[in-house]
């Protein structure tokens, strides 16, 4: 089990994520390309960055659900356990991605089926 205070030193984590992960979709969101295309080669240009902001978006969008979910596991007294095999999540783990959903095993195994 996951000592109180190492729970509420994530918990800050995760909620400082949560704020910049959202100003960051905010600001992505709002960008603006223009409509003042000069050339079919500067259009291509701008396709291609509005093609790769709307993947970045996606991955914040995605990692910002399970920073969410986090969250969410913490208030049910359910954070740090594995989605998968229902161990308890290394706490080393939680401390670099605190909004991890898989063990070390699972993990490894998840990442060994998608080669």
């Amino acid at each position: 089990m996951i000592p109180k205070q190492e729970i509420v030193k994530l918990e800050a984590a995760l909620k400082q994520e949560k704020k910049r992960l959202e100003k960051e979709i905010k600001g992505l969101g709002s960008t603006d390309m223009g409509s003042d295309v000069d050339s079919l080669e500067e259009e291509a240009d701008e396709t291609e960055e509005i093609v790769n902001q709307e993947a970045v978006l996606l991955s914040l969008k995605e990692r910002l659900k399970d920073v969410k979910l986090a969250l969410d596991k913490i208030g049910a007294n359910a954070y740090g356990i594995c989605e998968e095999c229902g161990n308890v999540i290394s706490l080393d783990i939680l401390r670099v991605v605190p909004e991890s959903r898989l063990c070390k095993d699972c993990k490894a195994k998840e990442e060994k089926e998608e080669e």
